[in-house]
């Protein structure tokens, strides 16, 4: 096994449950017993190491140039509940294992190389990317229930603001990562280029009809809240399948009001999500949506946004270096859009260059115990990445 596979495999199990899943959630015991961890491997190769108000791990490799700007490699160290070994953790190793071949061949790169592990890139009450966030300094702390909900944690607002880093020091931003879905796998695919992260709009949908005995109250009278939801769920994902082939629906949560077995719900209120590049397509599905919710005469709906964050493309030169370093290594490798939210979008979000490299998750699993990704992908995605590095330390930002 290589030095790769085996720190993935020993620090990816960190947060084990009895049933082999990994639950390593953001700020807890077991998120910082494998920051410590990683922070002493980062020690080892000679970095200059750091952990953040929020958790965020850093370390950094001086180059041979004091002015250049850094190239930063990273992802995140926390799971889901009951999550998997390879998201975000192969990402962070993947950039200590570019340090240490560094530091073994005695290569002295132009430009400085930073290695994060952020913290809380999963769904959280402040909301996802969270670590990275802080990092550049786009966490709205004035927002409603913002201190409550980081007093949980530990933090303070100063505490979050003190994470923020200078980000006109970095000259790009590198992440690798499982695909999480199973375009690659089904395909029999070596490598993804990472074209750009997929926009992501929520919103909460309520319908209002009226609560009413189960048992009197006739068919041909009922305004049943669960009925008209259920209802615009499935014309909605009917319109979703034909609007485009990439584009994906979700309704992840739903809850019915009064909530009792012999009462008619008078209210329903559920999570639409939608995902795709172009944020057109997400406003025409958004749309129809609302037209079929006016064409159900049972219930009045409502649509509260909670969340729009729109797609991000990843830099040209980025994309076309690691195609250029992907046919030099003779694998098989397509170009293509994440359909998953990764701490990229925080760091494009600034102006930072990012660049993103897939490997295949097996089966498209992902965010469970069974999420698997084989030795010679993780190996061949990490040896995409060095020699990434190696190309980018030639360029100028």
């Amino acid at each position: 096994m290589s030095i790769m596979c085996d720190w993935l495999h020993k620090y990816g199990n960190y947060g084990k449950n009895e049933d082999n899943s990994i639950t390593r959630t953001g700020g807890t015991p077991a998120y910082y017993e494998v920051v410590n961890a990683l922070r002493s491997e980062m020690d080892k190769l000679g970095m200059q190491t750091d952990v953040d108000a929020v958790g965020n791990l850093h370390g950094y490799l001086s180059g041979s140039d004091k002015n250049a700007k850094s190239i930063a490699i990273g992802s995140h160290l926390d799971t889901v509940i009951c999550g998997g070994v390879f998201d975000g953790m192969m990402g962070v190793i993947g950039g200590l294992e570019v340090v240490r071949r560094l530091r073994e061949s005695k290569t002295v790169l132009r430009h400085p190389i930073e290695v994060f592990g952020f913290d809380l890139e999963e769904s959280s009450p402040l909301g996802g990317t969270f670590g990275s966030r802080c990092m550049t300094g786009t966490v709205d702390t004035g927002a409603p229930n913002f201190e409550q909900n980081i007093r949980k944690f530990g933090w303070t607002v100063h505490g979050v603001e003190s994470a923020k880093r200078d980000v006109t020091k970095f000259g790009c931003y590198l992440e690798y990562h499982i695909e999480q879905g199973d375009y690659l796998d089904h395909h029999q695919i070596d490598i993804g280029a990472v074209s750009g992260v997929v926009g992501i709009v929520r919103y909460t949908v309520r319908a209002t009809g009226l609560s009413n005995h189960a048992g009197t109250t006739m068919m041909r009278n009922r305004r049943d809240a669960l009925v008209a939801m259920s209802k615009l769920i499935v014309a909605a994902e009917k319109k979703a399948r034909e609007l485009s082939d990439t584009l994906v629906f979700t309704v992840g949560k739903i809850s019915v009001l009064p909530g009792a077995e012999n009462v008619i719900p008078g209210e329903c209120e559920a999570t639409f999500e939608f995902r795709h590049m172009d944020k057109k397509i997400t406003d025409q599905f958004f749309e129809a949506i609302q037209t079929i919710a006016a064409g159900i005469p049972e219930c009045t709906f409502s649509f509260v946004n909670t969340c729009a964050k729109y797609s991000t493309p990843c830099d040209p030169k980025l994309i076309q270096t690691i195609v250029g370093v992907l046919e030099e290594m003779d694998v098989t490798y397509t170009t293509m859009p994440s359909g998953a939210g990764h701490d990229a979008n925080a760091l494009a979000h600034v102006g930072i260059p990012i660049g993103m490299i897939f490997v295949p998750s097996v089966a498209g699993i992902s965010h469970h115990g069974k999420e698997w990704t084989d030795d010679r992908h993780v190996d061949m995605g990490v040896e995409a990445l060095y020699r990434t590095v190696l190309k980018v330390d030639e360029m100028n930002f």
